[in-house]
């Protein structure tokens, strides 16, 4: 599985793990479950953790854009986790462009990073 997700309803903090080339099949398990949770508590917490990425199917270009559009409000936090070089000059780019507080961890800073999420 390309992608692995968990959530913590006290905390209202879900965990994504991404590992390889995300799959259209990869890309709904994950986001059903997501789209329940942001609907049942409103205002919720992510950790993104990139151990690897080599592409996503074109596919779920468009539903990720759709996806992102109605939920980003609704993200209050972010903790993006990775050891590649060019992750953390992206999530801060894309951090000084929406609401969301944005942060950047490396891969032995992830208790650092849940630990920020889930007490924001």
């Amino acid at each position: 599985m390309t992608i692995e997700y968990r959530e913590d309803d006290a905390t209202r903090t879900a965990e994504i793990l991404v590992s390889g080339k995300i799959t259209v099949e990869d890309y709904i398990a994950a986001v059903e479950p997501m789209q329940a949770f942001i609907d049942r508590h409103g205002t919720v917490k992510f950790i993104e953790i990139i151990e690897s990425f080599s592409g996503v199917d074109s596919l779920i270009l468009w539903p990720g854009i759709k996806f992102d559009w109605k939920n980003i409000s609704k993200i209050s936090h972010v903790a993006v986790v990775s050891d590649l070089g060019w992750v953390g000059p992206m999530s801060k780019a894309a951090g000084a462009l929406i609401s969301s507080d944005v942060r950047f961890f490396e891969m032995d800073d992830l208790e650092a990073a849940r630990a920020w999420v889930k007490q924001a």
